[in-house]
């Protein structure tokens, strides 16, 4: 078993952070971290309601992803997420709004 000093531990969760938010430049990657953060959220906070991933786009008028998700009675949820270069907070839950 490989063992690694602190040093080097702190070193490789940098260069990945590094390597992550670099790699958060192009379009493919921004995409799937829009997914992957509004796939969390909906999990963790909508799994009774079985929401099915539909698409993801980037909405140029507000500069921030859309994320669409279908119920079974096939209702459209859209999520924003935001910001462009590295969505991950989500901006608008439509299930979760106040009157």
């Amino acid at each position: 078993m490989l063992r690694l000093s602190r040093a080097s531990k702190v070193t490789i969760s940098v260069a990945a952070i590094i390597l992550f938010i670099a790699a958060n430049q192009i379009t493919f990657v921004q995409h799937f971290t829009a997914r992957a953060a509004t796939k969390l959220y909906v999990g963790w906070k909508y799994n009774h309601l079985d929401l099915e991933y539909e698409d993801v786009e980037f909405s140029p008028q507000f500069g921030d992803y859309s994320v669409a998700y279908k119920d079974k009675e096939g209702r459209v949820y859209g999520f924003m997420v935001a910001p462009k270069s590295m969505p991950v907070i989500i901006l608008h839950d439509p299930l979760n709004e106040s009157p």
